[in-house]
C-alpha cells in the first residue's frame, strides 16, 4: 500500500487544478461538472506517464517528470492571465511557451542526470499533492456542509412560513410550468432599447389567455439571486444563497403531492432542485450526469486556463482547428438541448401528475447563437444576437404553451419569465434596463385579480399559492436591487420601476 500511495503524485496534481478552480467557482459548479474532466485528467497522465517510461526506462523519474508537465500544463494558461492583468497586455505565446518548455526541458534533464534515489523526491511530490488536494476536498465539504446548514436553516424558516393548503383548494392541483427565457427583457424594453416591436408575441399570448406584466421588474440583477428568490418568494435575509430545493415553492409543491421535473442544460450547476427527473436528450450516467454532450461551461474554463489556451488563441498552430470550431463544439450541444426541452414540453402534459415543471432556457442569453429562424448561426453585433435570440425563443414559446394549455386535462398554472434583464451587451446597459424583465401568467381569472403591471418575481407564486391553494400570503413590497453583493441589498441600490403603461 505504502508504495502505491508514493506513486499517486502525478495523478495527485491532474486532480487538484480542476477541484481548485471547482472551489474558485463553486457557486456555478456543482460536483457532477467534474466527472468528465477528472476522468479526461487521469486518464492522459495515465497515458503521458507510460509514454515516459517507454522513454527513459524508469518508473519512478517518470512519474515525477509527468508531474512536472502536468504542473506545466494546469499553470500556462493562470500564468498567462496574470501576466496580462498585471502588466495590461498579454505575453505572446510563443515566448511563454518557450520558457515554459525551456523549464521543463531543464528540470527533466536534473531529473534524470542528476537524481540517484528519487525516493525522497517522490515522497516530497506525494505529500505535496496529498495536502493540496485534501486541502481542496476540504474546502469542497466545507462549502457543501454551509449549503446543508443553510438548509437547515431555511428549513426551519420555511417551516414556520409555509401555510396549510386548505382542503377544497387540495383538489384542484393544476400542473405547473415555470418557464425561465434566460435574459429576456421586457416587451417595452425590446421596443425602445433595441428597436425590436415584440407586440405580436405579446398579443399571441394575451389571445391565449395570459397576462402580461409590462413594466415588471426582478428583484435582483444575476441568476441565482433572482431564481432563489423566486423558488423561496421572500428576498435575500443574509448572504447565502439557500439551496432551492428547501424553497416554500418545493415544500409546498412536494407537501402536495407534486413531482418536480427540470431539463439538463448548461447551468444545471446554478440551482440545487433535487428534482425526481432530469431530461435529457443525451444518455445519461446514473440519470444526471452527461458525458456525451459538448464543452461545458467549467470545461471551457479549464481549456482557457491550461496550456491548451494556446489551441484557443493561436489555433493555426494545431491543423484542422480553430476557435469557432471549439465554440460550436460547446454550444451546439446547447443548441441542440433547447430544441429538445422545447419538444418535451409539449410533451410532458401527457405525463399523470400533478407535475411542477422548471424549464431553464439559457435563451436569448449568450452565446447568440440562433437565428430568427431558428437556424445555429453566428450573430454579426451583440445587440442584432441579443435581438435574433429573442425573435427565436419567442416564436417557439407560443406554439409550446399553446400546445400545453390544450392538452392539460385542468387547466395548468404557467408562468413565462427573464430572471433579469439583457446581458453580454455592456455598451448599452444601465440598471434599468438590467431590471426589465419579460413576466406573464396563465392563471384563472380570479388570480388575475391579484396580477398587477409592476409585480416582481417574488411574489408570483403568493399569487398562484394563494388563489389554488387557499394560502393567505401578503404580497411584498417589490423592490428591485441593482447589485450581486449579497451584503449591499440596502436602499442606495434599489432601482425604482419608472415605467407607465399607456394603451
Amino acid at each position: 500500500m505504502k508504495r502505491i500511495l508514493t506513486h499517486l503524485h502525478p495523478f495527485l496534481f491532474a486532480l487538484y487544478p480542476i477541484l481548485e478552480l471547482r472551489n474558485h467557482n463553486i457557486t456555478y459548479v456543482d460536483t457532477l461538472a467534474l466527472v468528465r474532466p477528472v476522468i479526461l485528467s487521469v486518464l492522459l497522465t495515465g497515458l503521458v506517464w507510460i509514454v515516459f517510461r517507454l522513454l527513459f526506462g524508469d518508473w519512478q523519474k517518470s512519474g515525477i517528470i509527468t508531474t512536472l508537465a502536468v504542473i506545466a500544463f494546469f499553470t500556462y494558461g493562470q500564468v498567462f492571465i496574470e501576466i496580462e492583468s498585471a502588466f495590461g497586455a498579454p505575453i505572446r505565446h510563443r515566448y511563454l511557451a518557450l520558457i515554459y518548455a525551456g523549464i521543463l526541458l531543464l528540470l527533466a534533464l536534473l531529473v534524470l542526470r542528476k537524481v540517484r534515489r528519487p525516493n525522497t523526491l517522490v515522497n516530497l511530490l506525494t505529500l505535496t499533492g496529498g495536502v493540496l488536494t485534501l486541502f481542496s476536498i476540504v474546502r469542497m465539504l466545507q462549502h457543501d456542509l454551509s449549503i446543508y446548514q443553510a438548509a437547515q436553516r431555511s428549513s426551519n424558516i420555511q417551516s414556520s412560513l409555509i401555510q396549510t393548503v386548505s382542503d377544497s383548494a387540495a383538489t384542484q392541483k393544476p400542473d405547473i410550468y415555470l418557464i425561465l427565457l434566460d435574459a429576456h427583457t421586457s416587451i417595452r424594453t425590446m421596443k425602445e432599447q433595441f428597436n425590436y416591436d415584440a407586440s405580436v408575441f405579446q398579443q399571441e399570448l394575451e389571445d391565449l389567455g395570459f397576462y402580461v406584466a409590462e413594466c415588471a421588474q426582478s428583484n435582483y440583477p444575476i441568476t441565482n439571486l433572482s431564481i432563489t428568490s423566486t423558488f423561496y418568494a421572500n428576498y435575500h435575509q443574509e448572504p447565502t444563497l439557500y439551496p432551492v430545493y428547501s424553497s416554500l415553492v418545493i415544500k409546498t409543491l412536494r407537501s402536495e403531492g407534486y413531482q418536480v421535473i427540470t431539463f439538463e442544460n448548461r447551468s444545471n450547476g446554478h440551482f440545487d432542485i433535487e428534482e425526481d427527473m432530469r431530461l435529457s436528450r443525451n444518455q445519461t450516467l446514473l440519470g444526471s450526469m452527461d458525458l456525451t454532450g459538448g464543452l461545458s461551461e467549467f470545461e471551457v474554463m479549464l481549456w482557457q486556463t491550461s496550456f491548451a489556451r494556446i489551441g484557443y488563441d493561436m489555433p493555426q498552430l494545431i491543423p484542422a482547428f480553430n476557435v469557432e470550431s471549439l465554440h460550436e463544439w460547446e454550444y451546439y450541444e446547447h443548441y441542440h438541448q433547447t430544441y429538445f426541452i422545447l419538444n418535451e414540453l409539449k410533451r410532458l402534459p401527457e405525463t399523470e401528475g400533478p407535475k411542477f415543471v422548471f424549464a431553464h432556457f439559457l435563451v436569448p442569453h449568450p452565446p447568440f447563437i440562433f437565428a430568427a429562424d431558428g437556424e445555429f448561426a453566428w450573430a454579426e453585433g451583440k445587440a442584432q444576437g441579443y435581438v435574433s435570440n429573442a425573435k427565436f425563443i419567442d416564436s417557439q414559446i407560443v406554439p409550446v404553451v399553446a400546445e400545453i394549455i390544450k392538452k392539460s386535462k385542468t387547466p395548468p398554472v404557467i408562468i413565462i419569465m427573464g430572471d433579469h434583464g439583457a446581458t453580454g451587451i455592456p455598451e448599452i446597459e444601465t440598471p434599468e434596463r438590467r431590471m426589465s424583465i419579460l413576466n406573464a401568467y396563465y392563471v384563472k381569472d380570479q388570480a388575475r385579480k391579484d396580477l398587477y403591471e409592476t409585480i416582481t418575481p417574488v411574489n408570483t407564486f403568493r399569487v398562484v399559492f394563494n388563489n389554488y391553494f387557499g394560502t393567505t400570503y401578503p404580497l411584498l413590497e417589490d423592490k428591485s436591487y441593482h447589485t450581486s453583493n449579497m451584503n449591499r441589498f440596502t436602499p442606495e441600490n434599489l432601482i425604482v420601476n419608472q415605467c407607465q403603461v399607456s394603451r
